[in-house]
């Protein structure tokens, strides 16, 4: 179902910000689902395409699209480093690098091209959204690229994180990313991800199959399935996980959405009718993704679209 009056070109701030806001979306820009809220956040622009830095919301419970962290009045002299002179973060691409920290009520983000040069950010940023303000923490250890793939646990109230070689968590409450691998375990940059709670395990899915890490060994595995779709070779798909279907769920454009059984790895499409039309060229990401109080995907595919949303047959 398409949302109505849900644009994010429609809530954007009255202050132009330098570069092209499509980009908020278009530029390698993710989301995360606010659990607590039932709402996909949006945060992205980074590199020269946009130096906005505010944040929005398709919040479900009012089917609204809304503006709900301003951008800071200092984006205009970003100097290609993790903070603006308020100590609010520099706009960056975001990657699959964005998740949400339940127990805390924060939104995470690691790594990152800033704006305006592109050269990556190692800081670890957060927002919370009681106290209403960003947070700098630690530098992480992950390799500096780009392409970070992140995923909260609530068994474990961490961030699993993955960059192109090694996989981690990250602890809040002790600000440390922890290396859980000791083998280098490369992907490519055009990977997405989502954490099976079923079977533990962290399943990526993009431009070379599916990869999966089983959280009781922490390696990682290439998975070898059948009637395999085209999104398999789509850049950074939308990938999901439906706990309640207990399908891994992707969308990659078009009408088409693909769920994988993880126990008979077989692909199955489940949708044919019309949809939000083709994907954004540099992937999906994060902007597909489930709600758990309403069972649904949603997806944020373009500033000058309305949202979706897609639910899949129990």
């Amino acid at each position: 179902m398409e949302l109505p009056n849900t644009k994010i070109r429609s809530v954007l701030p009255s202050t132009q910000q330098i570069g092209n806001p499509a980009n908020i979306v278009d530029a390698w820009n993710g989301a995360a689902v606010d659990s607590k809220r039932n709402r996909l956040i949006v945060w992205g622009g980074g590199h020269n395409d946009y130096y906005g830095n505010e944040v929005y919301a398709l919040e479900l419970s009012t089917m609204s699209i809304k503006r709900i962290v301003d951008p800071s009045p200092n984006t205009s002299q970003s100097s290609c480093s993790s903070a603006l002179p308020d100590g609010t973060p520099v706009s960056r691409h975001t990657y699959g690098g964005l998740s949400y920290i339940g127990h805390a009520d924060r939104m995470f983000a690691v790594g990152g091209s800033m704006a305006p040069c592109g050269s990556a950010d190692m800081s670890t940023w957060t927002y919370d959204f009681a106290g209403q303000k960003w947070q700098r923490l630690n530098t992480s250890p992950l390799g500096v690229n780009f392409g970070f793939m992140a995923a909260y646990d609530a068994q474990t109230s961490t961030v699993f994180v993955k960059d192109r070689t090694d996989f981690y968590s990250y602890s809040l409450e002790n600000n440390r990313y922890t290396k859980l691998n000791n083998a280098t375990q490369d992907v490519s940059l055009y990977f997405s991800a989502a954490l099976d709670t079923k079977r533990r395990k962290f399943v990526m899915v993009g431009d070379g199959g599916v990869k999966v890490i089983d959280l009781a060994t922490n390696q990682m595995s290439t998975l070898a399935t059948t009637n395999a779709p085209g999104v398999l070779s789509e850049s950074s798909p939308g990938v999901g996980y439906d706990p309640v279907a207990d399908r891994i769920v992707v969308w990659s454009g078009g009408s088409s959405v693909y769920a994988l059984n993880m126990d008979t790895k077989a692909w199955t499409q489940v949708a044919t009718n019309t949809g939000p039309g083709a994907a954004a060229s540099t992937g999906t990401f994060g902007r597909w993704a489930y709600i758990p109080q309403y069972r649904v995907f949603a997806l944020i595919n373009d500033i000058d679209q309305n949202a979706w949303v897609f639910k899949l047959a129990q």
